[in-house]
């Protein structure tokens, strides 16, 4: 699982076989399991990257946040999000 996670960000795919407990033994494991429950966590900065790159292989874009200096993982990646154009709403 090291290895997994040893690789740059941008080479992280989704895997929708891997369970959430194989993450169990990090350090990190509390904040990847409040993000799962609640859409959002405060890791420490130094494991922040490590529970983004967990999300992200288990199907969750996420990106960084700071608010009142605390550094967030939030929903949705940055650059990514795109505003629908009148004609393509509903009607």
């Amino acid at each position: 699982m090291d290895d997994i996670l040893n690789k740059p960000f941008a080479e992280i795919t989704e895997d929708p076989f891997f369970r959430a407990d194989n993450f169990e033994n990090q350090p990190w494991y509390d904040d990847f399991q409040m993000y799962l429950h609640i859409g959002v966590c405060q890791p420490k900065p130094e494991h922040a990257l490590q529970v983004q790159k967990a999300l992200k292989i288990m199907g969750y874009p996420t990106h960084t946040a700071e608010h009142d200096g605390k550094l967030y993982l939030a929903p949705g990646e940055i650059g990514n999000r795109q505003q629908k154009k009148k004609h393509d709403r509903e009607r």
